[in-house]
């Protein structure tokens, strides 16, 4: 794993396809808070978002673009920062045990050395953080997508 990208693996219990779903689904609800005109999300769709950085926590205007979407596959983003950006990927895969899951990856892209020595040290403790948070938003995706087919 590269010292850049933060990674989680989540088990799930839904049907591939509905996750997926209900992964496109949550991000487009999130593209519309910030610009109600966009109707679906593709490859290219970007807003301008205020977000707040992870080490500073000071609110900044970010552009969020979606990179990359394979249907029940992949879904990535990337965020553009002032000092860099962040590509979040969403892949479904097979763990070693054969079981399906949903790995969540943050990769850190910095524009100076500073900012990734900074990342790298603040990286081990919010390490902790990030799973708790990632486990959560896992579990929350995969309940939605399992009460959407009952």
């Amino acid at each position: 794993m590269r010292t850049d990208t933060l990674s989680y693996k989540y088990p799930y219990q839904a049907n591939r396809a509905a996750i997926y779903r209900v992964l496109v689904q949550e991000q487009l609800a999130y593209f519309q808070r910030t610009d109600p005109s966009i109707k679906s999300l593709s490859p290219g769709t970007k807003i301008i978002a205020q977000l707040k950085t992870k080490m500073s926590k000071q609110p900044v205007q970010d552009y969020m673009m979606v990179k990359d979407m394979v249907p029940n596959e992949l879904f990535q983003l990337e965020t553009q920062q002032p000092a860099g950006s962040i590509i979040q990927t969403f892949k479904f895969m097979k763990n070693r045990r054969g079981q399906a899951v949903l790995a969540y990856s943050e990769q850190n892209v910095f524009d100076n050395n500073r900012s990734q020595t900074n990342f790298m040290m603040f990286g081990l403790l919010y390490k902790f953080f990030y799973n708790r948070g990632v486990r959560k938003r896992m579990a929350y995706l995969d309940n939605l997508a399992q009460t959407a087919t009952d």
